[in-house]
C-alpha cells in the first residue's frame, strides 16, 4: 500500500487511521499479553531497584513492575499508558525534596501525530501540590501542568512537529510542605484530537511525497529529499519560536513577586546554583522555565554533593571520632564493579573505617552523582550512554550475587533467550528467577550489553571508574573519563543510513539530551 492513499483525505484506509492511533505492542507487552498479563485498569509501579533510580532524568532502562498475586507480574514501559488509558503509575515522594522522573515516547506511527495529541494526568493524593513538568528530548521545558474541572492536573504535550517524539515527567512538591512517602500520586495519559495540527500539515505531505517518489523509483526522487529537507528546516525554526512563546506565556503567567527582574543569565543563575548558593523564589521559577534539563539538573546535583550530602558524610564520620579535617584532601574511587578504594588520609584505621563507610552506605548515591555530573558520562548519546551504564550496572549486581568480578566477555546469549557464560548462582539468579523486578532489568542490560559488545568489536568495553576528591571541606567529582575512544564506539553502535532516501534527511541541529 502506498504512502500516497495515507495522505488522501477522502480514502477509507486514512480514515480509519484518523479516527484512532494504531499501536504496535512492545517485546515486553507481547509477553504479558500471551501470559494472559495485559488487563484494563493496570497499576504501574514507580521502579526504583537500579542503580539509576527515578530520581535522574536520563534513565536507559524504564520498565515498571504490574504485580499480580494471581498469574505474576508484567514488566511494562511508561509507554504503555498512552496505549491503554484505564490504567495508571503509581508513585510517591519520599521527602519534600525528593523528585521522580519518567521517560516515555510517542507510541504511534509519525504521521498520526498530524492527527493526535496525547494528554497526561497527575491525581495527587489529598491537601499535596505536586508539580508535573514535561521536557522534551532535547531538554526544553515544554509544559508545566495546570489544575483541571475534576481536582486533578492535566498537561498537553506539544504537537509542533513529527520529528520530536521522546520526553520526560518530572513530578516535584510544589508548594515546598511536607509529603508522606505513603502519598501516592498517579499519572495517566489520554488520546486525545491534535489541535495543532497546520504545524505539521506540510511535514507529512511532504514526507508522503518522497516516500511515494522513492518507493516508485522516480528518478527525480531527489527533488522530492529537496522539498521535505525545506520543510523539515522551516519545522525547526517554528519549533524554537512556539517554545519562545510558551516560555513567555509562563513567564507572564507568574504572580508578580515570583517575576524575574534581576540581569542575571540562566546560566549565571545555574552557576551560583551549583556554588550551592540559594536562589531567591523568582530566580528559582525563573530557571524552572528557561534552563535545560540536563543543565538544571547537573547544577542541583553539584550542589547537593558539595552541600547536604558533604555534611551528612562529615556527620556520620564524626561519630566515629574522624573530624573534617583528616579527610581533608582525599579521594575516593568506585570501580565499575563496586570496589572502593580511599587515598589521601595519613591515619590508616581512620582511611579504613572512610572505605567501609562508602561501601557499607554510600556507594550508590555517589556513582549517580557522578554520572550526573561528570561530563565524559553525561554529553554521552544514548545508545553509548545506555551501554556504559548497563555495564555498572551488572558489574555490580553480579559481583554481590557471586562474590567475584565476573568477565562479560564469556557471556552469550543462548537460543532460548537466556543468558549463558554465568557462575551456578547467578545463571539459577538471572535466569530463572520470575517475577523480579530487579533481574528482569538485569537481565534486559545484560542481552543490551552482549549484542554491543558484538558491534563493538576491538574497540573494547566503555568502563569507567566514578572518581572524587575531598577539598576545602567539600566532595566534588573528578572526571576519570573512559580509556576507550567513545566516539568511535558511538559509532558502531548508532545505525547509519547510506544510499537510501534516510541518508541524506536533514537533522535537527538541537543536541539530544535523552
Amino acid at each position: 500500500m502506498e504512502v500516497g492513499n495515507v495522505n488522501d483525505t477522502g480514502s477509507t484506509w486514512g480514515a480509519a487511521f484518523r479516527k484512532r492511533p494504531v499501536f504496535f505492542m512492545s517485546r515486553k507487552e507481547t509477553e504479558a499479553f500471551f501470559d494472559g498479563k495485559l488487563r484494563k485498569n493496570m497499576e504501574l509501579q514507580e521502579d526504583t531497584c537500579t542503580l539509576s533510580s527515578n530520581n535522574m532524568f536520563r534513565r536507559p532502562h524504564t520498565t515498571y513492575e504490574v504485580y499480580d498475586k494471581d498469574k505474576g507480574s508484567a514488566f511494562l514501559d511508561l509507554n504503555f499508558l498512552i496505549k491503554d488509558e484505564t490504567s495508571s503509575l503509581k508513585g510517591s515522594l519520599s521527602d519534600k525534596k525528593d523528585v521522580d522522573f519518567y521517560n516515555f515516547t510517542i507510541p504511534f506511527l509519525d504521521f498520526q501525530r498530524n492527527y493526535f495529541g496525547v494528554e497526561a494526568y497527575i491525581d495527587m493524593p489529598e491537601g499535596c501540590d505536586y508539580d508535573l513538568i514535561l521536557y522534551d528530548e532535547y531538554g526544553n521545558q515544554v509544559g508545566k501542568a495546570e489544575w483541571d474541572s475534576e481536582g486533578r492536573k492535566k498537561l498537553t504535550v506539544p504537537n509542533w512537529d513529527i520529528n520530536t517524539n521522546q520526553y520526560c515527567l518530572k513530578v516535584e512538591n510544589g508548594n515546598g510542605e511536607e509529603v508522606s512517602p505513603d502519598d501516592f500520586y498517579r499519572v495517566s495519559f489520554h488520546v486525545c484530537e491534535n489541535k495543532e495540527h497546520e504545524k505539521t500539515d506540510a511535514v507529512r505531505e511532504a514526507y508522503g511525497n518522497l516516500h511515494s517518489a522513492y518507493s516508485r523509483k522516480d528518478e527525480n526522487w531527489r527533488e522530492y529529499l529537496d522539498a521535505y529537507n525545506a520543510v523539515l528546516r522551516e519545522t525547526e525554526q517554528n519549533y524554537s519560536k512556539a517554545l519562545e512563546q510558551l516560555h513567555q506565556k509562563q513567564f507572564d503567567g507568574l504572580p508578580e513577586e515570583k517575576k524575574y527582574k534581576g540581569e542575571h543569565t540562566v546560566e549565571e543563575l545555574l552557576q551560583d546554583l551549583a556554588e550551592g548558593k540559594d536562589l531567591s523564589e523568582a530566580e528559582r521559577e525563573y530557571v524552572k522555565i528557561y534552563a535545560n534539563l540536563k543543565d538544571m539538573e547537573k547544577a542541583q546535583q553539584k550542589a547537593e554533593l558539595k552541600n547536604s550530602f558533604s555534611d551528612a558524610f562529615v556527620k556520620e564520620l564524626e561519630g566515629m571520632g574522624i573530624s573534617r579535617d583528616d579527610i581533608e584532601g582525599m579521594q575516593v574511587r568506585i570501580g565499575s564493579d563496586g570496589t572502593v578504594t580511599v587515598d589521601g588520609i595519613e591515619d590508616e584505621t581512620a582511611r579504613e573505617q572512610v572505605q567501609k563507610l562508602v561501601e557499607k552506605k554510600y556507594s550508590d548515591k555517589m556513582y549517580q552523582y557522578y554520572i550526573g555530573i561528570a561530563d565524559s558520562v553525561g554529553n554521552l548519546p544514548y545508545n553509548a550512554y545506555r551501554y556504559a551504564t548497563d555495564i555498572q550496572e551488572v558489574r555490580r549486581y553480579l559481583k554481590r550475587v557471586t562474590g567475584a568480578d565476573i568477565s562479560l566477555g564469556d557471556l552469550y546469549m543462548m537460543h532460548d533467550g537466556k543468558t549463558g557464560g554465568l557462575p551456578k548462582k547467578a545463571d539459577n539468579l538471572i535466569n530463572n528467577t520470575k517475577n523480579n523486578a530487579r533481574t528482569e532489568q538485569m537481565s534486559e542490560a545484560l542481552r543490551n550489553i552482549i549484542g554491543n559488545m558484538r558491534i563493538s568489536g576491538d574497540l573494547g568495553v566503555p568502563d569507567f571508574t566514578s572518581q572524587f576528591q575531598f577539598k576545602d571541606g567539600a566532595f566534588s567529582v573528578l572526571d576519570s573519563g573512559f580509556a576507550i575512544n567513545m566516539g568511535a564506539l558511538d559509532g558502531r553502535l548508532t545505525p547509519q543510513s547510506s544510499g537510501n532516501m534516510y541518508s541524506d534527511m536533514y537533522k535537527y541541529q538541537f543536541e539530544k539530551v535523552l
